[in-house]
């Protein structure tokens, strides 16, 4: 494999959310979809108190911060794995499966498709409104974001559990890094540490807005954590990430994440939004929701940025969207009715 097999046809390294480097008058972010009240004061004085600990080579497989949350969630010994952020997950799951058959519903994140891709897999796309009429009797892995990314769109856990029961011999890939979005607190991990057939992915960056720390977990079944554990090099995780997921599990972190107040604010938007002439509202129930608007969504992008300094997600390069849709993932109150003003004289 050449050294840039990853990244040959990835969408994601220059079309995600997030992309201010481009932009750097943007006052007001909506293309990130993390916890709009930002970084916690806490974590944050904790990690300037930790830099001295960079002078040292950290655990080289973050044990401890994996047996933490295998602590916290009642998890297996053995079935936590943690990584360089959620997406290094995807490429050491894809790798698993070298040249299997994967079916990923759509619109969803582009990054489990490149993941396939690298590592040779025939690739099956279905829209996720046909879940779960879906035939997988010749499906080796499901890819499924539950809430999904970039329509919000919540995969029902009853009906997933039936499936992953009817298929042991297909891998399911569940994302849950957008389940503290939701009033859904059902997560399936505890089960991904006893079956054969399912591996929950979670990331520290979106509940505790740290995406640049490069933080993640998987949970499996001990037997494939070893299995995974000898494909990486070690050192990946860097000091301050361990310590800052350390942090976040304690009793120190004391953050103020009051989820119910912000879906209301999420609905309180999208009515707002739906109710302006040209733009419609894809319901969601998480922070982030999609727009179809009156112009193409890179046009949009572009002539809000640059007068008003406010940044979306053109989400025309999600399989199954079009030019016009883009992506808005709630920020505070203030900031919200600034975007809805500008978006209400849009001409």
């Amino acid at each position: 494999m050449s050294s840039n097999s990853f990244f040959s046809d990835s969408e994601m390294i220059t079309g995600h959310g997030d992309d201010r480097y481009q932009h750097p008058d943007i006052r007001i972010n909506f293309s990130s979809n993390v916890n709009p009240n930002g970084i916690n004061s806490h974590l944050t004085d904790h990690l300037k108190d930790c830099i001295k600990g960079i002078g040292s080579y950290p655990e080289p497989l973050a044990r401890n911060l994996a047996e933490m949350i295998g602590l916290k969630r009642n998890l297996p010994d053995g079935s936590v794995f943690i990584t360089n952020g959620s997406v290094e997950a995807f490429y050491l799951i894809a790798a698993l499966l070298t040249q299997k058959r994967s079916l990923i519903y759509t619109p969803s994140f582009s990054e489990y498709a490149d993941a396939c891709k690298a590592f040779g897999h025939e690739l099956v796309f279905c829209d996720n409104s046909s879940f779960p009429d879906v035939l997988l009797d010749r499906i080796d892995a499901v890819w499924i974001c539950n809430p999904n990314n970039p329509d919000g769109k919540f995969f029902d856990n009853q009906i997933l559990q039936k499936q992953i029961e009817q298929h042991p011999a297909t891998l399911f890939i569940l994302d849950e890094a957008y389940l503290d979005f939701t009033s859904e607190k059902r997560s399936l991990a505890e089960e991904a540490g006893h079956l054969q057939n399912l591996v929950v992915i979670n990331s520290f960056t979106k509940r505790y807005a740290i995406p640049g720390l490069r933080l993640g977990y998987l949970v499996s079944h001990p037997d494939r954590v070893r299995k995974i554990q000898k494909q990486v090099m070690p050192w990946r995780i860097s000091t301050l990430a361990i310590e800052a997921g350390l942090f976040c599990l304690s009793e120190k972190c004391r953050d103020e994440f009051r989820i119910q107040e912000l879906l209301k604010e999420s609905r309180r938007v999208q009515t707002a939004i739906n109710r302006i002439n040209g733009f419609r509202v894809h319901p969601s129930e998480t922070l982030f929701f999609l727009v179809e608007g009156p112009v193409k969504a890179a046009v949009l992008k572009q002539k809000l940025a640059r007068d008003h300094q406010i940044l979306i997600r053109d989400a025309s390069n999600f399989r199954g969207l079009s030019a016009f849709h883009f992506r808005i993932s709630v920020q505070l109150p203030e900031e919200n009715n600034i975007l809805i003003n500008v978006l209400d004289t849009w001409k």
